[in-house]
C-alpha cells in the first residue's frame, strides 16, 4: 500500500500540533461550580455529589453552601450552580433567586414530586432526579456539557464526567468523517482531511482524561496515522468492487472506523497508560544507534590516518629513491 505523504503537508502537523497544544489550554481553562446544599437533602446524596466533584488539578474550584430562602448569591464566575434537595419550603423561591444569577442551575431531587416547579428543563434550570449514584453522575455530567463550552475543563478535573465528554468528542469526529468521505470526491483528497480529525480527536482525548502534551502522545498520533492508513487500504479495496457505491463506502467507513478508533483510544486512555518499558527501549535504541555510529566514526578516521600516514610514508621513499639518484648521476 503506497503511503500519500505527498498528501500530508507541513502546514497540516502545524495545525495538529497547535490543536494538541489548544486541547491543553481548553483542559487548564478555570472551572466554577457552586453547591447549595438543602436542610433535606438526603446523606446518600450529598455523599455523591461531595465524592464527585473532587478537582483533580488547582484550575477547578468547588464553593458549597446552605441553601436559605435568601441563600448566598453565585459569584460572577460560576459556571453551574447545582441543588441538593428533597423538597423544602424555602426551595422554590431560593431557586428563583439562584437562576436570576445567569449561571444554569440544576436541582438534584430524588422526585419531581419534590420540585413540582420545575415542569420542564430549559437552558439556564434543570431538574435530575436520581436515588443511584451511578444513574446521577451520568445524569449530572450529561446535563452540564449540555450547558458549558468547557468540555475538556470538566472531564479533566471530574473523572466521573470524562466518558460522557469523550463520547461526544468520538461521536463528533466520526460524523464528520463520515460527510468527508461522502461528500469529497477528489480522489485522495480526503485521507489527510481524516487523518488530522482523527489526530485530534486522540490529543483532545488524551486532554479529556488529564493526559498532558508531551513527547508520548506521538506514539499514539503514530497509531491513529496507520489506522487510518489501514483503513484508507480497505477502502480503496472495497470501492473497487462497488465503483457506484463508492461514496457511500468511504463514508461508511470514515465514520464507523474513526468512531471504533476513538472508543479504542478512551478504552486505553480510562485505563491508563504507561509509556515507560516503551520509552526505555527506543532509549537502548538510540543508545546503540549512537554507539555504532561513533565506532563507525572512529574507525573511518584511524583508517582515514592510516591511509594519510601510509601516503606519507611512500612519498618519503620515493623522495629518498630520487635524491639518491641523483647523487649517482653527479
Amino acid at each position: 500500500m503506497k503511503i500519500p505523504w505527498e498528501q500530508l503537508p507541513l502546514s497540516s502537523f502545524i495545525k495538529a500540533l497547535r490543536l494538541g497544544m489548544d486541547a491543553t489550554l481548553e483542559s487548564d481553562t478555570p472551572v466554577r461550580v457552586a453547591v447549595y446544599v438543602d436542610a433535606t437533602a438526603p446523606h446518600g446524596m450529598v455523599a455523591a455529589v461531595r465524592d464527585a466533584f473532587v478537582p483533580q488539578t488547582t484550575s477547578a474550584l468547588v464553593r458549597v453552601e446552605r441553601l436559605a430562602a435568601d441563600p448566598v448569591p453565585p459569584k460572577a464566575d460560576t459556571d453551574v450552580v447545582l441543588v441538593l434537595t428533597s423538597g423544602s419550603d424555602v426551595l422554590e423561591d431560593a431557586v428563583q433567586r439562584l437562576v436570576i444569577s445567569g449561571a444554569p442551575v440544576c436541582v438534584v431531587a430524588e422526585s419531581s414530586v419534590e420540585a413540582p416547579f420545575i415542569e420542564a428543563d430549559t437552558p439556564l434550570l434543570g431538574l435530575i432526579c436520581a436515588s443511584d449514584p451511578a444513574h446521577l453522575r451520568d445524569a449530572l455530567a450529561r446535563w452540564i456539557l449540555d450547558r458549558t463550552d468547557k468540555d475538556s475543563a470538566f472531564a479533566a478535573n471530574f473523572p466521573f464526567m470524562r466518558e460522557a465528554a469523550a463520547n461526544r468528542i468520538v461521536t463528533t469526529t466520526a460524523l464528520a468523517n463520515m460527510a468527508t468521505g461522502v461528500l469529497v470526491f477528489m480522489p485522495g483528497s480526503n485521507f489527510p482531511v481524516m487523518a488530522f480529525a482523527e489526530a485530534g480527536m486522540a490529543l483532545k482525548l488524551a486532554s479529556t482524561y488529564g493526559y498532558r502534551m508531551r513527547p508520548e502522545r506521538g506514539y499514539e498520533i503514530a497509531g491513529v496515522l496507520v489506522s487510518g492508513l489501514v483503513l484508507r487500504g480497505i477502502s480503496r479495496a472495497v470501492c473497487g468492487q462497488v465503483p457506484r457505491l463508492a461514496f457511500v463506502v468511504k463514508g461508511l467507513i470514515g465514520g464507523f472506523g474513526t468512531y471504533g478508533m476513538g472508543m479504542a483510544l478512551a478504552a486505553l486512555y480510562a485505563r491508563g497508560l504507561d509509556y515507560e518499558r516503551m520509552n526505555e527501549i527506543l532509549g537502548e535504541a538510540f543508545s546503540g544507534a549512537r554507539t555504532a555510529v561513533r565506532r563507525g566514526a572512529t574507525v573511518a578516521r584511524q583508517a582515514a590516518d592510516a591511509a594519510s600516514n601510509a601516503g606519507a610514508g611512500a612519498v618519503s621513499a620515493v623522495a629518498s629513491v630520487c635524491s639518491a639518484g641523483a647523487e649517482g648521476r653527479a
